[in-house]
């Protein structure tokens, strides 16, 4: 293989020589409108202006991959992963691609000056690049950034892994431009950050969440200091991402060591504790600090200075995660978050003067709004801010789907603030995937539905939230595609289309089917998932509406995407289609879904059915009792093949101990939690209306 450092090393003069006409390249194959359609299904995501209307066939060993004299580590290393992907060289060069931003070290004429122009004014210009021949023996990557480079170069991967099997490779003699719509796209948790930090940034993801950003123990009058991933860190810099460090929030930081050091910033009260998620069941209950004390304030400098002092460029911060509030008279005059807020702008302010281009971002409390307002307003508009777990605050029921807004940082995001959300809905909760259950969701309509509101809402960044510990790249592999193609390339391909390009690119059997089934299944699992189930469950809304004898609403709450009762059954019905055709599908994990989807219709028909008859049924004659039996009976028939689906799909996708899960082991304990809402919802209400109204 040839060293793409020692290529950058080489002379100016020698840079240009493989423009030269002395190559002796393939010929160039014309391509068919069907085979161009076909070869772009590898592109995920799709770029926004490709041309393929010619290739070339060269021998895998005799393709040259050249950088600029110069070039720095994110220029060399899209280098190295193409010459990585094409093996080692084998005779003379019969074709070049040549690489490097655009600068003065370009051949007079092979960049048109219109081509450098058209760069410099896309959106998000530091990260969009050109792909073009010259002539039918040299491919030129070309953008103003190195980012850019990296991104051409992982399109040209795609391109050629259409071919990679063989000796020879077909290589497209392509014109692309392509930027991003999104700022920032990636996602917040992960298993296996070595192995998911390259896979995300293949995709063109540039954003990700340290998996591991560990403050050291706290000791009084001791320097404060953080231990970060350094060398992931560093891996992520030269693939074009933000594998971003962060404090976690500071009503975590028991588990350091503070309040056994300084006591005295423990927040006073019981009104000091923020509670923990249903789903967490025990432990802490997450002390917020005194965030007014000078001391909270050079402990968050002395962690946020050495984050600098490691290289570290931005870090961000996390507010208290839920409502509490330390009960000095200092704090309750002013409020925690903006305490809070406060002193990580002041000390972030400290660390600055040493480390003038160190940045921080605010991540609000997840489940309240409370004094947003003022959190914001203070903050200098440098720093930037990110929002979690908001979909219930922002939600907005319309038709035909329900819209998300928050006026407050909509207003400032329409200004030009630079705000993020990490509520992109790519698990069936649609915020923080730890409440709850964890089941499957294969849904790009929905994705992209909110990608699109968070695009007209003037949003930067977008991230979903994933915190499977086994199985994610299994389960949640579409959804992480889905926002790697919308965050990119919102108006590009259809859902369709771009089930269809996932499919070949996963090597399944029969793409076009799985585009059709995703077709079927995607806006159906979005109506489940997005009318709160299962998590109503939890909630107890179920039982709470038969008790009161409440009647069902239809295209509201729980039953939010049913608008008669014929649409239980036409959901079922195209839920049959779709298992006709997962049935076919070598992987099983497609027909466990589609099961696991029909369960629940067919849940949701059945209780509407139960809470319509006993709210408007007096139920005092055998005949009506008669009629609620046999509902009942259908419930727990539902509510059987509901459980019976989870627990053949979670099993399907690898070794479970069903009887003691590993302590850690989410995938387990939550299926088990998702079959467990359904059984008792089932149980409390036949208890309920069998001790009440059968005689």
């Amino acid at each position: 293989m040839r060293s793409t450092l020692f290529v950058a090393a080489l002379s100016f003069a020698a840079w240009l020589m493989p423009l030269s006409p002395s190559l002796n390249g393939a010929d160039a194959i014309p391509l068919s409108r069907e085979a161009a359609v076909r070869w772009k299904r590898w592109l995920l995501p799709l770029p926004h202006e490709v041309r393929l209307d010619r290739k070339v066939v060269v021998p895998r060993g005799r393709i040259q991959v050249t950088v600029r004299p110069g070039a720095g580590p994110v220029e060399r290393q899209a280098a190295e992963e193409i010459s990585s992907m094409l093996g080692a060289a084998n005779g003379a060069p019969q074709f070049t691609i040549l690489a490097g931003i655009q600068d003065k070290a370009w051949p007079q004429g092979a960049l048109p000056e219109w081509r450098r122009r058209r760069l410099d004014s896309l959106p998000n210009r530091d990260q969009a690049y050109a792909i073009l021949p010259a002539g039918d023996s040299t491919l030129l990557l070309t953008a103003i950034n190195g980012k850019g480079i990296y991104y051409a170069a992982r399109t040209l991967c795609q391109l050629l892994e259409a071919s990679a099997g063989g000796q020879n490779l077909d290589v497209p003699l392509a014109d692309i431009t392509d930027w991003p719509d999104m700022e920032e796209r990636g996602l917040w948790n992960f298993p296996d950050p070595s192995n998911w930090v390259p896979w995300m940034a293949s995709l063109k993801l540039n954003y990700a969440k340290m998996a591991n950003t560990q403050l050291k123990p706290v000791e009084r009058g001791g320097k404060n200091g953080v231990v970060i991933e350094t060398g992931l860190y560093e891996l992520a810099r030269r693939k074009a991402m933000q594998y971003m460090p962060y404090l976690i929030h500071l009503n975590f930081l028991d588990a350091s060591g503070l309040f056994r050091a300084y006591p005295e910033l423990a927040g006073r009260g019981d009104a000091a504790l923020a509670g923990r998620y249903f789903a967490h069941k025990r432990g802490s209950q997450h002390r917020v600090p005194f965030a007014g004390d000078p001391r909270f304030q050079n402990i968050l400098r002395e962690w946020l200075g050495d984050l600098a002092a490691q290289g570290v460029d931005e870090v961000s911060c996390w507010l208290s995660e839920r409502p509490a509030e330390d009960q000095r008279p200092e704090t309750t005059a002013t409020g925690q978050f903006v305490l809070e807020g406060r002193a990580l702008v002041n000390a972030w302010r400290e660390v600055r003067e040493r480390h003038p281009e160190f940045r921080i971002r605010l991540f609000l409390s997840t489940v309240t709004t409370e004094r947003d307002y003022r959190v914001v307003a203070e903050a200098p508009p440098e720093v930037r801010i990110e929002r979690a777990c908001a979909t219930a605050l922002e939600r907005i029921t319309h038709l035909p789907r329900d819209l998300f807004r928050y006026p407050l940082l909509d207003h400032y995001a329409a200004g030009g603030r630079w705000v993020a959300s990490y509520d992109v809905p790519i698990g069936p909760n649609a915020r923080v995937d730890t409440p709850e259950y964890k089941l499957p969701q294969t849904s790009v309509h929905r994705v992209r539905d909110y990608l699109v509101q968070l695009s007209e809402r003037r949003y930067r960044g977008a991230y979903g939230m994933l915190a499977w510990s086994k199985k994610a790249r299994e389960t949640y592999g579409f959804s992480t595609a889905a926002l790697a193609e919308y965050g990119w390339n919102l108006n590009g391909r259809d859902t369709r289309e771009f089930a269809t390009a996932w499919a070949t690119r996963e090597g399944m059997e029969n793409p076009e089917a799985f585009g059709e089934w995703s077709e079927i299944m995607g806006p159906i699992e979005f109506d489940v998932y997005d009318s709160e189930f299962p998590i109503a469950y939890s909630w107890g809304k179920f039982t709470q509406m038969i008790r009161e004898r409440r009647r069902p609403y239809l295209g509201e709450g729980v039953f939010r995407y049913y608008t008669s009762p014929g649409d239980f059954s036409s959901k079922i019905a195209a839920c049959d289609r779709a298992m006709a055709l997962a049935a076919r599908f070598k992987n099983p994990y497609f027909a466990g879904e589609t099961r696991i989807v029909r369960s629940y219709v067919r849940l949701a028909q059945w209780l509407y059915e139960i809470a319509e008859q006993v709210s408007l049924d007096p139920l005092d004659s055998l005949g009506s009792q008669d009629r609620l039996r046999k509902s009942l009976q259908g419930l727990e028939a539902a509510g059987e093949e509901n459980a019976a689906a989870i627990r053949l799909w979670r099993t399907q996708l690898g070794p479970a101990d069903w009887d003691r899960p590993p302590v850690g082991d989410s995938s387990v304990q939550r299926v088990l939690d998702a079959i467990q809402g359904t059984r008792t919802t089932v149980a409390e209400i036949k208890d309920f209306l069998e001790g009440r109204y059968f005689f």
